[in-house]
């Protein structure tokens, strides 16, 4: 993978002064991001095993924006600000707090990924969304610490009792677990296919 080049016009530094073209970036690709992902999450609807296939391949998509986005990062912070915007939108669709303070956790360390390669190195971005997309891993810790909290939630409650049943039978401790390992596989393969999309087209159309 390449380094992105340099772009005279647009500076990187360590300051925390966001610019309205900052804010904007943020605020554009959070809502991009929110979009892929709660998209292709709300596929988990038909059952829980389609859940984790639908949350794999939302960890995937969610580093085309993610990647789009850093190309945008100029300076430390954007991507916690990005974090607490996503998560908090997430929060408020039901998330559990813990989720949201993994995410903003996780963000601080994608933060100090991309300054150690300037802001500009695509295997240090790639390992950014890496460790960033560990979020997942967020929404289902409740069932490690409080199961009977989680599964006689509003959420589960709404998705029904049939539902509620084949959930708990299918994540069990080992499932759960593997799950959370494999979040930083597809977090992986998320932030290759945005670097390679980043290359081959957003960047000859002059979005990158």
């Amino acid at each position: 993978m390449s380094t992105i080049t340099p772009r005279p016009t647009a500076p990187r530094s360590v300051s925390l002064r966001m610019s309205p073209r900052d804010l904007i970036s943020i605020g554009i690709f959070a809502a991009l991001y929110i979009v892929v992902v709660m998209g292709i999450s709300m596929f988990g609807f038909v059952s829980p095993a389609v859940m984790l296939v639908a949350l794999a391949a939302a960890i995937v998509a969610g580093g085309v924006p993610f990647m789009l986005f850093l190309t945008r990062v100029s300076h430390a912070g954007m991507i916690t600000v990005f974090a607490v915007i996503t998560s908090g939108v997430l929060l408020l669709s039901g998330h559990p707090p813990v989720s949201f303070v993994l995410t903003v956790a996780l963000a601080l360390v994608a933060e100090v990924i991309v300054r150690a390669g300037g802001y500009r190195s695509r295997r240090l971005s790639v390992l950014a969304h890496t460790v960033y997309a560990a979020w997942f891993v967020g929404p289902m810790l409740p069932i490690f610490y409080a199961p009977d909290d989680y599964y006689g939630g509003p959420s589960m409650r709404q998705m029904g009792e049939a539902y509620t049943e084949q959930m708990q039978a299918l994540l069990s401790p080992g499932v759960l677990l593997a799950f959370c390992a494999s979040t930083v596989v597809f977090g992986f393969l998320g932030g290759v296919l945005g670097a390679r999309l980043l290359r081959k087209h957003f960047e000859k159309a002059g979005l990158a």
